[in-house]
Protein backbone atom coordinates (compact mmCIF):
# COMPACT_ATOMS: atom_id res chain seq x y z
CA UNK A 1 0.00 0.00 0.00
CA UNK A 2 3.07 2.27 0.25
CA UNK A 3 3.07 2.71 -3.53
CA UNK A 4 -0.55 3.89 -3.37
CA UNK A 5 0.37 6.58 -0.87
CA UNK A 6 3.24 7.71 -3.09
CA UNK A 7 1.14 7.85 -6.24
CA UNK A 8 -1.88 9.47 -4.61
CA UNK A 9 0.14 11.86 -2.48
CA UNK A 10 2.83 13.00 -4.90
CA UNK A 11 0.46 13.36 -7.82
CA UNK A 12 -2.59 14.71 -6.01
CA UNK A 13 -2.10 18.11 -7.59
CA UNK A 14 -2.85 16.72 -11.05
CA UNK A 15 -6.64 16.45 -10.66
CA UNK A 16 -9.19 17.11 -13.40
CA UNK A 17 -10.86 20.46 -13.97
CA UNK A 18 -13.82 21.41 -16.10
CA UNK A 19 -13.26 22.66 -19.63
CA UNK A 20 -10.20 22.14 -21.78
CA UNK A 21 -6.60 23.05 -21.00
CA UNK A 22 -3.02 22.21 -21.98
CA UNK A 23 -0.67 20.78 -19.36
CA UNK A 24 2.72 19.08 -19.28
CA UNK A 25 3.21 15.82 -17.38
CA UNK A 26 6.85 14.81 -16.71
CA UNK A 27 7.88 11.18 -17.14
CA UNK A 28 9.41 9.77 -13.94
CA UNK A 29 12.11 7.10 -13.71
CA UNK A 30 10.93 3.64 -12.65
CA UNK A 31 12.85 0.64 -11.41
CA UNK A 32 13.58 -2.11 -13.93
CA UNK A 33 13.95 -4.76 -11.22
CA UNK A 34 11.80 -7.95 -11.40
CA UNK A 35 8.36 -7.41 -9.89
CA UNK A 36 8.30 -3.68 -10.61
CA UNK A 37 5.39 -4.13 -13.04
CA UNK A 38 7.44 -2.82 -15.95
CA UNK A 39 7.20 -4.83 -19.16
CA UNK A 40 9.99 -6.13 -21.35
CA UNK A 41 11.32 -3.58 -23.81
CA UNK A 42 10.46 -3.72 -27.52
CA UNK A 43 13.94 -5.02 -28.40
CA UNK A 44 13.33 -8.14 -26.30
CA UNK A 45 10.39 -9.49 -28.30
CA UNK A 46 9.43 -10.13 -31.91
CA UNK A 47 6.12 -8.27 -31.82
CA UNK A 48 5.54 -4.52 -31.75
CA UNK A 49 3.33 -4.85 -28.67
CA UNK A 50 3.43 -7.20 -25.68
CA UNK A 51 1.31 -10.30 -26.30
CA UNK A 52 0.19 -10.74 -22.69
CA UNK A 53 -1.21 -8.08 -20.37
CA UNK A 54 0.94 -9.30 -17.49
CA UNK A 55 3.81 -7.81 -19.53
CA UNK A 56 1.96 -4.47 -19.81
CA UNK A 57 1.00 -3.91 -16.18
CA UNK A 58 0.93 -7.05 -14.06
CA UNK A 59 -1.63 -7.75 -11.36
CA UNK A 60 0.62 -6.86 -8.38
CA UNK A 61 1.53 -3.45 -9.82
CA UNK A 62 -2.06 -2.73 -10.78
CA UNK A 63 -3.27 -3.77 -7.33
CA UNK A 64 -0.98 -1.18 -5.76
CA UNK A 65 -1.89 1.55 -8.25
CA UNK A 66 -5.61 0.99 -7.65
CA UNK A 67 -5.24 0.80 -3.86
CA UNK A 68 -6.24 -2.87 -3.62
CA UNK A 69 -4.83 -5.75 -1.55
CA UNK A 70 -1.59 -7.22 -2.88
CA UNK A 71 -2.04 -9.24 -6.08
CA UNK A 72 -5.85 -9.01 -5.90
CA UNK A 73 -6.57 -7.36 -9.27
CA UNK A 74 -7.34 -9.86 -12.04
CA UNK A 75 -5.99 -9.44 -15.57
CA UNK A 76 -7.62 -10.55 -18.84
CA UNK A 77 -5.83 -10.46 -22.21
CA UNK A 78 -7.55 -10.13 -25.61
CA UNK A 79 -5.44 -10.18 -28.78
CA UNK A 80 -6.96 -8.12 -31.59
CA UNK A 81 -6.66 -8.20 -35.36
CA UNK A 82 -4.84 -5.89 -37.77
CA UNK A 83 -6.82 -3.16 -39.52
CA UNK A 84 -5.02 -2.41 -42.82
CA UNK A 85 -7.50 0.34 -43.74
CA UNK A 86 -6.16 2.54 -40.92
CA UNK A 87 -2.60 1.17 -40.90
CA UNK A 88 -2.99 -0.81 -37.69
CA UNK A 89 -0.64 -3.78 -37.42
CA UNK A 90 -1.34 -5.08 -33.92
CA UNK A 91 -3.91 -4.60 -31.16
CA UNK A 92 -3.95 -5.76 -27.53
CA UNK A 93 -6.75 -5.21 -25.01
CA UNK A 94 -6.03 -5.53 -21.28
CA UNK A 95 -8.90 -5.67 -18.79
CA UNK A 96 -8.32 -5.26 -15.06
CA UNK A 97 -10.89 -5.95 -12.33
CA UNK A 98 -10.82 -5.41 -8.58
CA UNK A 99 -11.74 -8.31 -6.26
CA UNK A 100 -15.48 -8.93 -6.12
CA UNK A 101 -16.08 -7.23 -9.48
CA UNK A 102 -19.52 -8.17 -10.87
CA UNK A 103 -20.21 -5.65 -13.65
CA UNK A 104 -20.03 -6.58 -17.32
CA UNK A 105 -17.64 -3.69 -17.98
CA UNK A 106 -14.07 -3.99 -16.70
CA UNK A 107 -12.98 -1.63 -13.93
CA UNK A 108 -10.11 -0.52 -16.14
CA UNK A 109 -9.46 -1.32 -19.79
CA UNK A 110 -6.33 -0.49 -21.74
CA UNK A 111 -6.26 -0.88 -25.53
CA UNK A 112 -2.80 -0.80 -27.12
CA UNK A 113 -2.27 -0.51 -30.87
CA UNK A 114 0.76 -0.37 -33.18
CA UNK A 115 0.63 1.23 -36.62
CA UNK A 116 2.69 1.32 -39.77
CA UNK A 117 3.85 4.87 -39.05
CA UNK A 118 3.63 7.79 -36.67
CA UNK A 119 1.28 9.55 -39.10
CA UNK A 120 -1.15 6.61 -39.10
CA UNK A 121 -1.19 6.47 -35.29
CA UNK A 122 -1.70 10.22 -34.98
CA UNK A 123 -4.49 10.25 -37.56
CA UNK A 124 -6.35 7.49 -35.76
CA UNK A 125 -6.02 9.35 -32.46
CA UNK A 126 -7.55 12.45 -34.04
CA UNK A 127 -10.45 10.35 -35.36
CA UNK A 128 -11.05 8.72 -31.96
CA UNK A 129 -10.78 12.02 -30.09
CA UNK A 130 -13.37 13.65 -32.35
CA UNK A 131 -15.79 10.77 -31.74
CA UNK A 132 -15.22 10.73 -27.95
CA UNK A 133 -15.93 14.45 -27.51
CA UNK A 134 -19.65 13.82 -28.07
CA UNK A 135 -19.78 11.74 -24.85
CA UNK A 136 -17.56 13.95 -22.69
CA UNK A 137 -18.58 16.63 -20.19
CA UNK A 138 -15.03 18.01 -20.26
CA UNK A 139 -11.68 17.27 -21.89
CA UNK A 140 -8.04 18.17 -21.26
CA UNK A 141 -5.29 18.14 -23.88
CA UNK A 142 -1.96 17.29 -22.31
CA UNK A 143 1.56 16.09 -23.05
CA UNK A 144 3.05 13.02 -21.39
CA UNK A 145 6.68 13.42 -22.26
CA UNK A 146 6.70 13.53 -26.07
CA UNK A 147 3.34 11.77 -26.32
CA UNK A 148 0.16 13.58 -27.33
CA UNK A 149 -2.83 12.85 -25.10
CA UNK A 150 -6.42 13.87 -24.38
CA UNK A 151 -8.26 13.06 -21.15
CA UNK A 152 -12.08 12.93 -21.23
CA UNK A 153 -14.30 13.25 -18.17
CA UNK A 154 -17.58 11.42 -18.79
CA UNK A 155 -20.61 10.53 -16.69
CA UNK A 156 -19.57 7.03 -15.62
CA UNK A 157 -15.93 6.84 -16.72
CA UNK A 158 -12.74 8.66 -17.63
CA UNK A 159 -11.00 8.01 -20.96
CA UNK A 160 -7.35 8.83 -21.69
CA UNK A 161 -6.24 8.62 -25.34
CA UNK A 162 -2.52 8.74 -26.10
CA UNK A 163 -0.46 8.71 -29.31
CA UNK A 164 3.28 8.09 -29.04
CA UNK A 165 5.35 7.44 -32.14
CA UNK A 166 3.69 4.64 -34.09
CA UNK A 167 1.69 3.40 -31.08
CA UNK A 168 -1.44 4.40 -29.19
CA UNK A 169 -3.04 3.74 -25.83
CA UNK A 170 -6.71 4.16 -25.00
CA UNK A 171 -7.36 3.73 -21.28
CA UNK A 172 -10.88 3.67 -19.80
CA UNK A 173 -11.40 3.77 -16.04
CA UNK A 174 -14.87 3.42 -14.56
CA UNK A 175 -16.06 5.98 -12.03
CA UNK A 176 -15.26 5.02 -8.44
CA UNK A 177 -12.31 2.74 -9.13
CA UNK A 178 -10.06 5.33 -7.45
CA UNK A 179 -11.08 8.53 -5.62
CA UNK A 180 -12.08 11.11 -8.26
CA UNK A 181 -9.39 13.56 -7.24
CA UNK A 182 -6.74 10.94 -8.10
CA UNK A 183 -8.18 9.64 -11.39
CA UNK A 184 -6.05 11.79 -13.65
CA UNK A 185 -2.84 11.23 -11.68
CA UNK A 186 -3.25 7.45 -11.57
CA UNK A 187 -4.13 7.15 -15.28
CA UNK A 188 -1.16 9.29 -16.32
CA UNK A 189 1.12 7.27 -14.04
CA UNK A 190 -0.03 4.04 -15.70
CA UNK A 191 0.58 5.42 -19.19
CA UNK A 192 4.09 6.50 -18.18
CA UNK A 193 4.85 2.92 -17.15
CA UNK A 194 3.51 1.44 -20.41
CA UNK A 195 4.93 3.86 -23.00
CA UNK A 196 8.54 2.56 -22.90
CA UNK A 197 7.32 -0.90 -23.90
CA UNK A 198 5.49 0.03 -27.10
CA UNK A 199 6.61 -0.03 -30.72
CA UNK A 200 9.53 2.17 -31.61
CA UNK A 201 9.78 4.17 -34.82
CA UNK A 202 10.91 1.91 -37.71
CA UNK A 203 14.55 2.44 -38.68
CA UNK A 204 14.33 0.79 -42.08
CA UNK A 205 11.39 -0.28 -44.22
CA UNK A 206 7.97 -0.15 -42.61
CA UNK A 207 6.82 -3.48 -41.27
Amino acid sequence: MALVAIVFGALAGCGNSAGQRDTEEPIPTFSNEPGSGRALGPTQRETLLPIDCTDVLAGPAMSALLGQPVDSVSVHTVLGLPAPSVGRLERLTCQYDRPGHRAATADLEMVLAAYTSRAAADKQLSTNVAAERFEAAASDSLSIGSARAVLFDEKVKSVLMVSSGRSSITMTMQRGVVPPEYTRAVMVDMVQRVLPNLAREPTGESR
